[in-house]
């Protein structure tokens, strides 16, 4: 912290000691994620979700010169996004939309600010409901990792965001619904990687769920298991932290929620439990990192259903050790 010295013993007389640790502590921190406004647009995948990253469309927010690091997944929808005309709001805001999905990018002063995501199930469903097996839609945003830390040499990964519910529809009857089969979920997944070229485990991963909204909960409980229930499922444990230790409360009554939690000794924990459950070999936290994230629906359910997002932050604090070598990565 050379040549902050002056400048936080001034900020130790004004403020209590734990906020001016925790500002000396931001100004090394270090985003894992670009583009948090979302201004760039998205690369928008096939529905087909063994497309994997090709490209059925660039939604670019009206200017072509834009580049997005954002992919915007919508697996499992017989209603694709491609061909959706950028219209401006009112405000400015720049929003895509077809009869089964809207996503609106929200200037920094609109109403709308930064994402909305709404996803229709009723139109994807029509009359049936999902059976054991079937396919769900999906609508998320999702982006690899700009930079890959091992996980030992972190001292905080710092998450925070606010949330809002707009709405959520169910459309099912009580005869109809299954709460083992049916749900509206909007949740974000980390896949935690093994990054270590001569690890027994190399290219193994486990999902790190952090859950936002489940419509059979006020609070979405903790949740470990196998990715399964559908035919392209990677087979890989899914490992899901309480939605209360994040700081949630339901976002049933539409208020906005705010977020903030490190989530580094809960990806710790998660890997230890993976490898514990056979899923993976390697325990070393020195041999992964945070490797990709999506945020968004997924829709096993029928209900139509929208949330807004705003101020998000993945931000790495890299431990003493290190920070020095990440101070210069701007030189």
């Amino acid at each position: 912290m050379r040549g902050l010295v002056h400048a936080s013993l001034v900020i130790l007389v004004i403020l209590p000691a734990g906020l001016a640790v925790q500002g000396a502590q931001e100004a090394d921190t270090v985003a894992l994620f670009a583009d948090l406004q979302f201004m760039r647009g998205f690369l928008l995948s096939y529905p087909d979700s063994s497309m994997g990253h090709s490209v059925e469309a660039v939604l670019h927010l009206d200017d072509v010169d834009n580049v997005p690091v954002w992919r915007l997944c919508q697996w499992g929808t017989k209603h694709s996004l491609a061909g959706a005309p950028c219209v401006r709001s009112g405000h400015g805001d720049f929003c895509y939309e077809n009869p089964a999905k809207t996503v609106i990018v929200g200037e920094p002063n609109s109403p709308n600010r930064d994402l909305v995501l709404e996803l229709r199930g009723k139109l994807e469903y029509g009359a049936n409901v999902r059976g054991p097996g079937d396919n769900w839609p999906h609508l998320l945003i999702e982006q690899d990792a700009i930079h890959l830390f091992p996980l030992d040499r972190l001292d905080r990964i710092q998450f925070d965001a606010s949330l809002r519910l707009l709405y959520c529809t169910n459309h099912m009857t009580e005869d109809q619904s299954d709460p083992g089969l049916h749900a509206a979920q909007f949740q974000m997944f980390f896949i935690i990687k093994n990054i270590n070229a001569t690890s027994e485990d190399r290219g193994g991963y486990y999902w790190f769920g952090v859950p936002f909204y489940d419509s059979r909960y006020d609070v979405p409980p903790a949740y470990m298991a196998r990715d399964a229930g559908k035919d392209d499922a990677t087979g890989k444990f899914i490992y899901t932290l309480d939605g209360k230790v994040t700081g949630a409360t339901s976002l049933k009554e539409g208020r906005w929620t705010t977020l903030r939690v490190d989530l580094l000794p809960h990806i710790k924990d998660g890997l230890q439990e993976a490898v514990k459950r056979g899923y993976l070999q390697s325990s070393d936290p020195a041999e992964y990192a945070v490797a990709n994230m999506n945020l968004g629906w997924e829709m096993p359910g029928t209900f139509d259903a929208a949330i807004q997002v705003r101020n998000l932050r993945v931000l790495a604090l890299p431990a003493d050790n290190m920070r020095a070598a990440v101070r210069g990565w701007g030189d």
